[in-house]
């Protein structure tokens, strides 16, 4: 596996400016082999809002002038432990960017972010048939909850 110098990789927030190149991502996220000019609008479109949530970033990694990955985190409270909690929400790379170190570099980004703030913790959940995620998690020092169980009512 080669991986990419982190000098050849540009991580920057969300912005005006970056939110053609996030929402190419995010359609290659959410439409995995279906992209289509309709679902990058849609995505154009939750990225606008998202630049107004004051509670969430979005980061994206780029190398040269090409979008390879991005974290997309929100801010929680931990009310036991009276400090915020950053939570990873999504974390993508594009395939022909991955197992390079890519996430690696968006999760210590991440990290950084929760220290600055005071944070508790840095969450996050994944699928339980993605190995290759939860290698890199693990590699990081997340730790498995197994008695953990997520639930979601949706609105």
């Amino acid at each position: 596996m080669m991986k990419i110098s982190q000098s050849k990789i540009n991580i920057i927030r969300l912005s005006n400016e970056s939110l053609y190149e996030a929402s190419y991502l995010l359609a290659h996220y959410m439409y995995p082999n279906q992209w289509s000019e309709k679902s990058q609008k849609e995505c154009l479109q939750n990225l606008i809002k998202l630049l107004e949530f004051q509670n969430a970033h979005f980061l994206l990694a780029k190398s040269s002038d090409t979008p390879a990955a991005f974290i997309a985190l929100n801010w929680g409270f931990s009310t036991t432990k009276g400090k915020p909690i950053l939570i990873v929400q999504d974390l993508f790379v594009m395939p022909n960017f991955r197992r390079k170190g890519i996430a690696r570099m968006l999760i210590e980004e991440a990290i950084l972010l929760a220290k600055e703030k005071g944070a508790n913790r840095l969450q996050l959940n994944t699928g339980t048939n993605n190995n290759n995620a939860q290698s890199l998690y693990q590699s990081i020092g997340f730790e498995w909850f197994p008695e953990k169980e997520i639930y979601m009512l949706f609105l």
